[in-house]
């Protein structure tokens, strides 16, 4: 039962006397094991009864050190007088400062709970009955009361964990770390960091309001209570590769070795920055089972306690951004007590490690499965405006408060389940985004449906227990600036702005904290703009001065106007991006101080303009509506080589666009467009140059479009500059009054058409000739501008005769801007005839010969013909003509092409009443490129070569 050693003791048979007077004299008690440690069986959900077997692990052995004060000479050698301890001296272990040595005397080591050694922290009285109590026919446990030598609580302190063990494989009571932290916080050791400084810790010494050591293990009340470690400690710690402690309460019941209550409270920190502790308590339970029996297991319960329910957030609070990510001024956790939590995920066994680790942070689950506990959260934005949410959310060890990669894996989005525990739906609750501008508040408020979380590394600078702050990275927002004028309605997913959260709203120049995730275009018909340009905007940029704009503002401001333009076109068919110059960021800054007034002055002014697109929403006079204002007014740039299908001078060209949507409950929405072109000229197929002075336009609801053009020039070029010669003769105006331009609804068409009056000069003629130049610019940005070109027209050439000899011809030429030329047309003729009359007889010869030729889409064709008609008339009686003709054609029509000869000879005869006629004929027509498909052409050769070998094959 109880091993009893002496030290400078012998028997002088009688009594026990010292051996040597001055030396110590010390009586060694030996204790079996104090306590049994039990594995915490898993719970199947819904019961309480344990799952097969548990293991268990008993403690040491104990050894208590009772000293013989020198007032006793001698001891009397019995049972009852070696137990007699209360006038011995119970001894303890020295605290061993640095720099000073053990005296060598053994003292009192108690193991309890098992892996743990305990001593005493100040004196200390231990109480042993006489002889066993006997009551009822039964006899008491023999059993040993610690007490204080003045009456009341023991005091306690860990004097090291059993490291030498083998680890726990199982989950139990008490952690590793939990010991470790014991031992940190109750051995009054004093520790001194790497570079020689003592570390300053909480310690305070466990308290044992009852311990009771017996032969079949102690019963014990133990409870312990910490301050935080605060200041330098914890770095001090880690740089002698010992864990800060986490252990803030410690209680510890059990009766004769085996645990009835345990209470282990360790500090923590929710992700928000809420200071919480973690309540691990384990409890014996009693229940039935199958044989009618009482089952004792132990059954553990988890809960977390939120001990600071408000945390202020702003600058210098550890936030990258200052705190710009996080519209909230402060959060407040409602909830003070989580209901039972899931630890099966999260616990941890022993470790065989010299500093074991606490467990790293979790996700707070609630028993009975995967299910998240969701915090309810009152949160006030910067506008002092309350909104409620619940969310999940992580509890981290306070030792692990610095470990940004497990802080940053949890919140990782590709953790199953993250994406839904970060983003928290507040239902239309009302809200800052960001904090308004002085001048302007509610500017940033709007209806939230979620909003997205996410992790962010703390600074170095900062206020915040963790390695990483909780914020805001988006959300679902309300943008009601955007819904009457865009199909999306309700809630769009935005982003904080990058020069905002780097710089601050004032850094903008529009006072930018928001952006869309997805830009959203306002689109204007292309019908309402008269091939002008399209003023498609493609708005993304939410700030509080100038509503919902195109993000024009980053770092290259020029590539964000020609993304936020990418499907805007100029005069329907050109790519307008390409032709933006270059912005500076200080002429960005004026657009926010823009009004109603100063725009207009800009577009009145003829060098004045409005480097980007300018999007202003605001409320109409009496709650008549809503008006969306487009305006820019821009100097264009020389594209670069390729980026345009055709040349194009645009060195003078100023584009001007103010378009305006009005919506209102009675009248719909209603758009309204004025644009201007100045100085612009394009060249087209290297055959025509266009040269635009001034072209106008303008819609109002309910009016035609009205287009007018001023300075319309075209010159033609290459192998067509001898037109330019015919021009010579035409009226200098006749580009001006006398072109024409007729506006329809599928676009514009201008040019001129002007008939030449007869030319005669002696033996020559000319006749008949007429010159026309058409240019049409579609509405459709489908369709590309075509430029038509004719001399005469085939249904009505031009004539010429000089003398016996004449002949006429026309000539077309189509171009567009997609294709080049679509289309040549044109032919000539030409001959010659003489008469003679006899009296006798008379007769008469012709002679006629022409070519024309025909270009259109992926046909060609070339011919040319030669006619000759004789005839003779005798006496009115007798009349023979004779007729040849001969004809060849050349036709190709994709892949395929063919010659056509053709030739006929006719012979006429008429004598009095009689008249016979006689014609030959002979066509012959010779293939040129085959149109069936080739042997090639019908074989793959992966595929059906080899097949087609092989069937040649054979015995030889």
């Amino acid at each position: 039962m109880v091993d009893i050693d002496l030290v400078n003791l012998r028997f002088d048979g009688r009594r026990l006397v010292r051996r040597e007077p001055a030396a110590p004299t010390l009586l060694l008690i030996g204790l079996p094991p104090q306590h049994v440690l039990e594995e915490i069986p898993q719970q199947p959900e819904g019961t309480t009864a344990p799952i097969g077997m548990t293991k268990a692990f008993t403690s040491g052995a104990s050894q208590l050190v009772f000293s013989v004060p020198p007032e006793v000479d001698s001891l009397e050698l019995s049972l009852d007088s070696l137990l007699d301890w209360e006038r011995l001296v119970p001894m303890t272990v020295p605290v061993v400062q640095p720099g000073t040595s053990h005296t060598g005397l053994p003292g009192s080591i108690v193991e309890f709970p098992t892996r743990l050694f305990l001593t005493y922290d100040e004196p200390v009285n231990w109480t042993c009955p006489p002889e066993p109590h006997t009551a009822d026919g039964r006899t008491g446990l023999w059993h040993a009361l610690l007490s204080s030598e003045r009456g009341g609580d023991a005091l306690l302190r860990a004097l090291r964990r059993a490291e030498e063990r083998a680890p726990v494989p199982v989950d139990v009571p008490l952690t590793a770390a939990n010991l470790e932290d014991l031992v940190t916080l109750t051995s009054r050791t004093e520790l001194i960091d790497a570079a020689g400084a003592p570390i300053v810790l909480p310690s305070a010494p466990l308290r044992a309001e009852q311990f009771i050591a017996t032969p079949m293990g102690a019963s014990a009340h133990l409870h312990g209570a910490w301050e935080k470690v605060s200041g330098g400690a914890a770095t001090q710690l880690t740089s002698i590769r010992r864990n800060k402690p986490d252990l803030a309460a410690y209680d510890h019941i059990t009766g004769l070795g085996r645990d009835q209550f345990v209470r282990v409270v360790t500090r923590g920190f929710l992700s928000t920055g809420h200071p919480a502790l973690l309540v691990r308590e384990v409890k014996r339970l009693f229940v039935a089972d199958r044989d009618g029996g009482v089952v004792a297991h132990l059954r553990r319960e988890d809960r977390i306690i939120v001990r600071e329910p408000e945390v202020r957030y702003g600058e210098n609070t550890g936030f990258a951004h200052q705190g710009r990510e996080m519209p909230f001024s402060t959060l407040r956790i409602t909830d003070r007590v989580t209901p039972l939590l899931n630890n099966s995920d999260w616990s941890v066994g022993d470790s065989d490690h010299a500093q074991p680790e606490a467990p790293k942070g979790f996700w707070v689950e609630l028993e009975g499965g995967e299910r998240d506990h969701r915090f309810t959260v009152v949160a006030t934005d910067h506008e002092g405006r309350k909104v409620s949410f619940t969310t999940p959310l992580v509890f981290v060890p306070a030792s692990r408060a610095d470990k940004w990669e497990e802080l940053h894996e949890l919140y990782s989005a590709s953790e199953t389940g993250v994406r839904e525990r970060v983003r928290r739906p507040l239902d239309g609750q009302v809200m800052a985004m960001a904090k308004p501008p002085a001048d302007a508040p509610g500017s940033t408020s709007h209806a939230v449906g979620k909003l997205q979380f996410e992790m962010e590394q703390k600074t170095d600078t900062g206020d915040h227990p963790l390695a990483g702050t909780l914020v805001v990275s988006g959300g679902d927002v309300r943008v009601p600036a955007l819904e009457p004028f865009t199909r999306k309605a309700g809630d769009v997913p935005v982003k904080f702005n990058d020069t905002y959260r780097d710089q601050g709203m004032a850094a903008h120049p529009a006072r930018a904290y928001l952006d869309l995730v997805d830009t959203v275009g306002l689109q204007f018909a292309a019908d309402k703009v008269g091939g002008l340009a399209r003023p498609n905007a493609a708005v993304k940029t939410i700030t509080s001065q100038a509503g919902v704009v195109p993000d024009v503002f980053g770092n290259d401001p020029t590539a964000e106007i020609k993304n936020a333009l990418d499907a805007a076109k100029l005069l329907g068919f050109i790519d307008l991006g390409p032709l933006l110059g270059s912005i500076e960021k200080q002429q960005l800054d004026r657009l926010k101080q823009l009004g109603d007034q100063e725009i207009q002055a800009l577009l009145d002014d003829a060098a004045g303009t409005i480097p980007a697109p300018v999007l202003r929403v605001r409320d109409l006079a009496d709650g008549a509506g809503r008006e969306l204002r487009y305006v820019w007014k821009t100097k264009l740039a020389a594209p670069k080589p390729g980026e345009q299908p055709f040349p194009l001078d645009v060195s003078r060209t100023v584009l001007t666009l103010d378009a305006r949507t009005v919506v209102s409950k009675d009248a719909g929405q209603k758009t309204s467009i004025e644009g201007r072109l100045r100085d612009v000229a394009l060249e087209i197929a290297d055959v025509v140059r266009v040269e635009i002075a001034d072209l106008r336009f303008k819609a109002a609801p309910g009016n035609k479009p009205d287009v007018s053009a001023s300075g319309l020039e075209m010159k033609f070029l290459g192998d067509l500059r001898f037109v330019d010669t015919l021009r010579s003769a035409l009226p200098a105006d006749a580009f001006g009054s006398g072109a024409f331009v007729d506006v329809q609804p599928s676009g514009i068409r201008t040019g001129y058409a002007l008939a030449l009056p007869a030319i005669g000069i002696g033996v020559f003629s000319l006749t008949n000739v007429s010159l026309k130049a058409e240019l049409a610019i579609p509405f459709d940005a489908d369709k590309a501008i075509a430029f038509r070109f004719s001399v005469s027209e085939r249904h009505r050439p031009f004539n010429v005769t000089v003398s016996l000899f004449g002949g006429g011809g026309h000539l077309s030429v189509l171009v567009d801007a997609e294709k080049g030329i679509r289309e040549v047309e044109g032919a000539i003729q030409f001959g010659g005839g003489a008469a003679l009359n006899l009296g006798v007889a008379s007769g008469g010869v012709t002679i006629m010969a022409g070519v024309q030729f025909e270009v259109k889409d992926n046909l060609v064709k070339v011919g040319g013909y030669l006619r000759c008609n004789g005839f003779l008339n005798v006496l009115g009686i007798v009349t023979v003509s004779v007729e040849f003709y001969l004809e060849l054609t050349y036709e190709k029509q994709g892949n395929v092409s063919v010659v056509r000869g053709r030739g006929t000879l006719t012979v006429s005869v008429k004598i009095a009443f009689f008249s016979k006629s006689v014609s030959l004929g002979l066509e012959r027509s010779f293939p040129g490129a085959p149109g069936d498909p080739t042997f090639v052409d019908c074989f793959d050769k992966e595929t059906h070569w080899e097949d087609y070998c092989l069937a040649f094959e054979g015995d030889p």
